[in-house]
């Protein structure tokens, strides 16, 4: 239910190139989803996930998902966390250094150790 909440939340008034980008995202958020374990803490989930997008589709359209995430937890299909937000762009800034998107979690991982939270 919420990723339809998402769907529908992009979808208002976008243009075609919008709608494709979209899909790309969540072709991409499917098609990796075993990469990133559903046990993982919250903020590496959020990490990984952006990282994965902006390399397999762009920053804009990780921004765009992350943005939709919380406006969709925010309406109660989740729960609401602006801290996501940052985890989010810290993805977003690994993607654009990392060679594979095998690299995201791990260096997620590193970002969110004890010492770094």
């Amino acid at each position: 239910m919420k990723y339809i909440v998402i769907f529908l939340l992009l979808s208002i008034n976008i243009s075609l190139s919008a709608k494709e980008k979209f899909l790309c995202s969540a072709l991409t958020l499917h098609k990796y989803k075993s990469i990133v374990p559903e046990t993982e803490f919250d903020k590496v989930k959020h990490c990984s996930y952006s990282c994965i997008l902006s390399k397999k589709c762009s920053a804009a359209e990780s921004w765009a998902v992350g943005l939709a995430k919380e406006i969709a937890d925010l309406l109660g299909y989740g729960t609401p966390d602006f801290e996501d937000l940052a985890a989010n762009k810290k993805g977003i800034k690994l993607g654009k250094r990392v060679r594979s998107i095998n690299e995201c979690l791990p260096k997620c991982r590193k970002l969110y150790d004890r010492g770094n939270i």
